[in-house]
Parts: C-alpha cells; sequence; structure tokens
C-alpha cells in the first residue's frame, strides 16, 4: 500500500546527508524505506547489519561489497585501503569517495538494524563518512535504538533527518485506507477499535488483515494474545502453513548472514522450493537490484530460537560448509573463515590464508591468528601448513622477531617426526615464510643467509613434491627492492648475490616467486648510484620476467624507476608514457594492492614536475604509524615527504623525519630522509645543522656510490652544495661536494626546460596563482628595483623579500627575473 505521508516525508528528507529512521520492532521501517525508494529516482546500495560486523574488517568486506554492486571499481578500491581505522586510512577512503560526485544522479546508502552495532571504531566510521559526504550521496540508517553515533553534534550542524515511531504509525484514515483495498466481502472492521488496540503498530495491522482473510471477523482479545508473544503468531502462520521441507529450508537459511541469491539458490538446490519461499511476501522479498532476499527480522529473531532444536550438527556443519566455499569464492575472506571455522574445515582457513600474497591486511591476519589460537590441539599439530601460515600471519602483524624463534621450534618438532609427504610438506612451508622473514630482518641484522632458507624448502619440496596453485608475489608492496640496511661498503652487493642464489628455488617450488626480482634489486642499485644506463637496462629485464609470472609488484616497481630516470633525463613524454603502463595494471584483479600503488606512482610523477596540487588527496595528509620499512605504508609515507617539502611545510616534515630516524630503516630511507631534514633546515636558515644533516647522509651515501637522492633536488641541492663548499667547517670532501653540485646544476637546467615544456606537449593549461604580496614583489622588480629598494617599499625585510622571490620561481619554474617576468605574461599576470 502506497503511504504518500511518508513517501513526502523521505523525499524532504533526501536533502540530507543522514536520515535516520527509529523504530522499535514491526513498526514497518524497512518496508517504507524500500517503498519509497522503489519509486525515487535513485542509485540505492542496502547493507542489512549483523551482529558480526562490529568487527570492523568483517563489516567491511560487507561494506565494500555492497559498493561494488552499483560501482565495481570503488569495491576493489575500497577492499584495498582496508577498515579505515586510522585518520591515514580514512583520508585514502574520503579521497576515493569524493569521486561520487562526478557519478551522475542520487546516491542512497541504506544501513538497516543499525542497532546491532556497538563497535566504537565501525560507529566512528559513520560519524566520520557523514561529516564527509557528497552533496549528491544521503546515508540511511535504520534502527530499532538511537544510534550510538554524535547525532547532537550532527543535528547542530543541520545534517541529521529523524523520523520516530509516532511518524511511522499508521493514521485512522491510513488503516480506513488498507482495509478498504484488502475488500473482504461481508467483513466487519471497526477502525477506530483497530487503531485503539494497535495505536498505529504497521506488524500488527498486516497481520489483522491476514486474519480477516481468513475468519473475516475481528476479536480483539486475539490482538492482546498476539501482542504477549508474537512468536506464536509466526508460529501459526508460518511454521504450521508452509510445507515441511520449506521449513526446514527456512530454519537453514537463518544460519547465515549472507542472503544473495546465488547463495540462497546453493543451499536449497531446488527450484520449487524457491519459489514457495518467495511467496512468504509478508516476511521475506527478493531486491531484484541489488540480487538478494530480505527477510523480516521478526521471522529471523524466530527462526534462529528454532535452529537448535531441530537442526542436526551435520546439517549446520553441511550449510557452514557450503557459505564459506561461496564467500571465499566471493571475496568475503572474514566471513569464509568464521563459516569454515564453525564447519571444523580447518584445511580450507589454512588454504584461504595461503591464497593471500606476503602482507596480509592487519585486521584480517588479526582474525585469522584469533582463530588459528582456537583450533583444536591435533588440527596444530597434524595440519602441514598451520605453522607456515601462523608464521605468516605474525610477519603481516610485523611481528618479525618472534618468527624466526617459532620457525626454529616448529622445524625441530617436524624434524624430529617419521618420514612422511606430511612433514616434507610443512617443511617446505615452514621454510618458505621463514625465508622472507629472514630477507625482511636483514635490514637490522646485516646478515644475508635467507637463500639457505629457500635452498631448505626446494630440498624438502623435492622430497615429496605437492601441486601450487598459482602465482605468488613474495614480496610485499615496499618503498625498496633492498632490504639492507646499513651503509656498510658491499653490502648492497651482498644482499643482491643472496637474491640471485634464492631466485632459481623459488621459481621452481613456487610457480615464479620472485621472477625478475635480482634484476630489480641490481636495477635499483644502479639508480641510486646514478648509472642509468645500466638502470635501465636491468629494470626493463626485471619488467619483463615479472610479466610473464604475474608479479605484479616487481612490474610496478620496475615501472617507477624508469619513469624516474625518464624525468632525470627531462623526457616527461616517456616518463607520462610509463605512467599510463602502470595505470594498465589496475584492471588486473589478482593484484591486491593497484590503486594505492599507482596513487603513489602519480605522487612521483606530479611531484617531478612541480604538480603538488594534483597529487592524490591522501598522499597530502599526515605521515602513517611506522611500520617495518618493507611494508605498504612506508612506501607512501616517502610521497609524502616529498611532499611536505615541495609544499614547504618544512616543521612537520622535520618532525617526521626526527620521529623515525631512530627506526629499523632500509639505508635508501636514510639517505633520503637525511637530504629532505638538510634541505629543509637550510631553508628555514638554520645552515649549520642543514650541513651537519647533508654530513650524515654524505657517510651513509659514500660507502655505496650514492648519488641519485642528492642531485634529484636539483636547484635546492645546488644551493646547499654550494654553502657547504664555502663552508670551512664542513668535512664532506670537496671533490664530492663539487661532483654533487655539478650534476644538480645540470639537472636543475633539464628540469627547467621540461616543467616550461611540459604543458604544451600535453594539451594542458596550467594557470599559475600568485598572491598580491608575489605579484607587488615581481612588479618591483620588473622596474629595476633591488632587494633593499623593495624592502623599503614593502615595509618588510630584506631576508623576506628574498624568500618572496624563491617561492616565485618555483611557482613559475624559472631560475632568472626575465624568465619570470615571461612566463607571468603568458600566465596573464598584470605586472
Amino acid at each position: 500500500m502506497e503511504r504518500p505521508r511518508l513517501h513526502n516525508l523521505l523525499k524532504k528528507a533526501m536533502d540530507y546527508p543522514l536520515v535516520v529512521i527509529c523504530a522499535g520492532a514491526g513498526y514497518g521501517k524497512t518496508r517504507a524505506v524500500y517503498s519509497f525508494l522503489q519509486e525515487y529516482q535513485a542509485h540505492m546500495t542496502w547493507l542489512q547489519i549483523s551482529e558480526r560486523d562490529n568487527i570492523g574488517a568483517r563489516f567491511w568486506e560487507s561494506y565494500t561489497g555492497m559498493m561494488a554492486n552499483f560501482w565495481p571499481q570503488a569495491g576493489a578500491r575500497l577492499l584495498e585501503i582496508g577498515f579505515p581505522e586510522t585518520d591515514d586510512a580514512f583520508t585514502k577512503y574520503s579521497s576515493a569517495m569524493k569521486e561520487v560526485v562526478a557519478l551522475p544522479g542520487k546516491h542512497i546508502r541504506v544501513f538497516d538494524d543499525f542497532h546491532l552495532l556497538y563497535d566504537p571504531a565501525v560507529l566512528r566510521f559513520f560519524e566520520w563518512g557523514v561529516s564527509m559526504c557528497p552533496p549528491n550521496v544521503t546515508l540511511i540508517l535504520i534502527s530499532r535504538a538511537m544510534p550510538d553515533i554524535n547525532l547532537i553534534g550532527l543535528m547542530m550542524r543541520g545534517s541529521v533527518f529523524m523520523i520516530h515511531e509516532d511518524t511511522l504509525c499508521f493514521t485512522e484514515d491510513e488503516i480506513s485506507e488498507y482495509f478498504s483495498r484488502l475488500q473482504f466481502p461481508g467483513a466487519r472492521v471497526d477502525i477506530r477499535d483497530i487503531y485503539d488496540d494497535t495505536q498505529g503498530w504497521a506488524f500488527a495491522i498486516n497481520l489483522i488483515g491476514r486474519s480477516l482473510a481468513k475468519e473475516q471477523k475481528y476479536e480483539r482479545y486475539a490482538l492482546e494474545a498476539m501482542k504477549k508473544n508474537i512468536f506464536r503468531l509466526i508460529e501459526a502462520e508460518i511454521a504450521q502453513t508452509v510445507s515441511p521441507p520449506l521449513w526446514r529450508f527456512l530454519l537453514r537459511m537463518s544460519l547465515v548472514d549472507h542472503l544473495a541469491a546465488s547463495l540462497i539458490d546453493l543451499l536449497a538446490n531446488d527450484e520449487a522450493l524457491i519459489k514457495e519461499m518467495e511467496a512468504l511476501n509478508a516476511y521475506i522479498r527478493y531486491d531484484f537490484n541489488l540480487d538478494t532476499y530480505m527477510i523480516h527480522h521478526l521471522l529471523l529473531d524466530y527462526l534462529r530460537q528454532k535452529q537448535e532444536q531441530i537442526l542436526t550438527d551435520e546439517e549446520r556443519r553441511e550449510i557452514y560448509q557450503t557459505a564459506g566455499q561461496w564467500c571465499d569464492a566471493n571475496g568475503y575472506h572474514m566471513d569464509a573463515l568464521a563459516y569454515y571455522e564453525k564447519s571444523a574445515d580447518h584445511a580450507a582457513i589454512m588454504r584461504n590464508i595461503a591464497s593471500f600474497n606476503v602482507q596480509v591486511p592487519a585486521d584480517l591476519a588479526r582474525y585469522a591468528l584469533e582463530i588459528f589460537d582456537r583450533a583444536p590441539t591435533e588440527v596444530k599439530s597434524q595440519n602441514p601448513i598451520y605453522p607456515a601460515m601462523y608464521l605468516k600471519l605474525k610477519i603481516s602483524l610485523g611481528q618479525l622477531d618472534e618468527v624466526s624463534a617459532l620457525a626454529m621450534r616448529y622445524v625441530a618438532e617436524y624434524r624430529a617426526r617419521p618420514e612422511s609427504p606430511q612433514k616434507n610438506r610443512a617443511l617446505t612451508a615452514i621454510y618458505a615464510i621463514w625465508a622472507l622473514a629472514r630477507m625482511k630482518i636483514c635490514t637490522y641484522t646485516d646478515v644475508y643467509d635467507f637463500d639457505i632458507y629457500f635452498e631448505k624448502m626446494g630440498e624438502y619440496y623435492d622430497k615429496s613434491p605437492f601441486t601450487i596453485l598459482g602465482a605468488y608475489t613474495l614480496i610485499s608492496a615496499n618503498a625498496w627492492a633492498s632490504h639492507v640496511g646499513t651503509n656498510r661498503a658491499a653490502a648492497q652487493e651482498e644482499y643482491l648475490r643472496t637474491v640471485s642464489r634464492a631466485i632459481p628455488q623459488v621459481a621452481r617450488v613456487l610457480n615464479g616467486g620472485l621472477a625478475g626480482f635480482d634484476d630489480l634489486v641490481r636495477g635499483e642499485l644502479c639508480f641510486y648510484r646514478q648509472e642509468f644506463a645500466e638502470a635501465e637496462q636491468y629494470l626493463q629485464q626485471a619488467h619483463d620476467k615479472a610479466r610473464t609470472r604475474d608479479q605484479y609488484v616487481t612490474q610496478n616497481r620496475a615501472l617507477v624507476y624508469l619513469m624516474q630516470i625518464a624525468f632525470f633525463r627531462g623526457d616527461s613524454g616517456l616518463a607520462h608514457s610509463l605512467l599510463q603502463s602502470m595505470e594498465t595494471l589496475l584492471s588486473e584483479k589478482d593484484y591486491g594492492t593497484r590503486y594505492t600503488m599507482y596513487d603513489i606512482a602519480c605522487g612521483f610523477f606530479h611531484l617531478a614536475l612541480a604538480q603538488p596540487q594534483q597529487m592524490p588527496e591522501w598522499l597530502k595528509g599526515d605521515f602513517s604509524p611506522y611500520t617495518h620499512s618493507a611494508f605498504l605504508e612506508n612506501y607512501g609515507n616517502r610521497v609524502k615527504a616529498l611532499y611536505h617539502y615541495q609544499t614547504r611545510q618544512y616543521s612537520s616534515l622535520l618532525a617526521f623525519i626526527g620521529n623515525v630516524q631512530e627506526q629499523r630503516m632500509i639505508l635508501f630511507g636514510k639517505i633520503e630522509l637525511k637530504i629532505l631534514a638538510a634541505l629543509s633546515l637550510y631553508q628555514l636558515k638554520r645552515r649549520n645543522e642543514a650541513i651537519d644533516a647533508l654530513t650524515s647522509a654524505y657517510y651513509f651515501a659514500a660507502p655505496n656510490h650514492i648519488i641519485a637522492p642528492f642531485t634529484q633536488h636539483a636547484k635546492d641541492m645546488r644551493t646547499l652544495s654550494a654553502a657547504a663548499l664555502r663552508d670551512n667547517t664542513c668535512v664532506i670532501p670537496q671533490e664530492w661536494l663539487e661532483d654533487i653540485n655539478r650534476k644538480s646544476s645540470a639537472f636543475a637546467k633539464r628540469k627547467a626546460q621540461m616543467l616550461a615544456n611540459f604543458p604544451a606537449a600535453h594539451d594542458q593549461e596550467i594557470k599559475i596563482a600568485l598572491t598580491e604580496r608575489e605579484i607587488s614583489v615581481l612588479k618591483d622588480l620588473y622596474q629595476g628595483l633591488s632587494r633593499t629598494e623593495i624592502a623599503v617599499s614593502q615595509d618588510i625585510s630584506v631576508n623576506t623579500v628574498k624568500t618572496v622571490i624563491n617561492i616565485i620561481y618555483d611557482k613559475l619554474s624559472v631560475n632568472t627575473l626575465p624568465d619570470a617576468i615571461r612566463v607571468a605574461v603568458e600566465q596573464g599576470i598584470r605586472i
């Protein structure tokens, strides 16, 4: 039945970012919203909240699955970001969601049974989400109780539209119209009695109508009985009237939270049963847009009360197993793990974790570890890949120091067992994960022996070969290919030799894992030494080898370095082409970090072109908390550090560097941050400290002939190195400083020409904005005033004049006054 009063109210509510519909059970909240949205022109997504959504990672899989229904790319991207527990992750989410503004039409996201949420992190996500809702998005929360979020603050900002029980209740006129539509011949319906008895409670009115259809008479005492035990009425309405097969199927179906049509078809395995179920349209409805079934929560509560009494343990395990397999196939990994645990299929749990690459998302890793810890003792001792998967989860949580001790214990336990295929398989997997841990900890141990562990992996694999499905990316989406942390001479080559020795074993056992990684390490080292011809050769080889074995991370890293070399040579066209090659990797669904890695590549690209404003928004935000240098978060921090420097946020950049410089860092990271610290200090006129920081960077870099991180800063490094050459107390060798100064100067000239030519070459019109003070100073320069005269004219200090001139030159990408005048005129700046 249409209810124009509610439809008009909900239509008005769509002008608000948040709509809260709060009423008790049976008030028609869900039906009212659903009915309205069938007529309202909007893109709708609907998420049925369950108790298990209080686990952030599980909620995120449900939420991203909902988003993927109408916007698949966003679903994949949000799943990669992970549940936004931190400000940094929420910035990524916010950045992705801003793209919704560009999508046509109104977008409505409905969250039903919101009262089931109590986890602070999940509730905070909704508070954040409302605050950044695009103007074409409205969130609808359907709840039995007031949502436990800061509604007062949102209401004070005019962001909330509230609908309560009294609004949802049927009026006498609506009750009258409802019974008129039913058209019971000869039925005596006293609308006043029904309204007095029900107070407009939608569920009761519906049941009275269904009762009249059978008995043609309204008995007031029946309603009182119903109020006392509504489940008895549901039992009389459904349990005693539907066929025994459907009744049992409804009970089986109530075991799972996902009610997607494809899963329900699997569980039923009977088309006739599905059709009979759909006839219960007062309680169960199919949503064509979402391709899922919705069950009235009162019926669901009733069914769940009956599960234990009627269903056998075997039936329950069968349903959980089917649901687990469906969730696994459809990307709901948290639910897959939960259902597999309920069905006691721990082998499937191990296979699920094994299917992930090295860096399992932290929230999923924590959840899985809890399941592993709860596993029966016989599972822990008899499942051959349990130890390795446990170690893998520990690596994902950064607990590297625990991994070696655990691995040593596991190896001792299994080597003591009698010879068997299970023993050899377990040791194969343990040594593989142990080797990966050894790769990461060599950052601070300066011991490069992980090839020995890969060799042991191959030794046990050869004793009992087994099929390993798919290709494995053994390196995480790291900031550098080299994990060397020391500046000891030749340490880089030692790491490289170890990688080269390991690859034949890895490629043979793990279907091409690490393909091209040795060339990537060589190419990276040549790049940092500014041996660009050799670097290009190795990086291209790395890319080609990795592409043949689906090693996406290695492909991306090689392309990023090739792009940076193109910029060093002033070839922005080639750099742009390489960025486009990285964009094509976004179509690779098995590349789990593709969106983040592409954003980072875009960050490097726009920073090289002095276009920080065009970078992805999340890379302009605060730094991520420190993790192992090889993890993805640190890769993002590299770009953020460069952004902070280019946008003159020197104090916050220096604070970040101060916080992380004592951590266990990869050598290349230490050098880059020391250089940024030196340049920032010099910009802040802290000249002595700047030269001290440059000296530290030199001592880190010199033993392994690292050059590129210095010269990539072009004119800023030219200026700093010139100052160091003039400083009699500076202990850096003069020959080295002269070489850096010369190379920085050469790159500064190429870069200036590249920046001047890039817009025209790529059909870009870049509008440069100068402040009023900058325009005023530029006018004075054009008229021939000296810096001292400008200071007097503008009533500012000479140092301020110098700073403003540097800013003008940076914005216009020039090095001389004539060029500044020319570019200003071209940009339409009136001087």
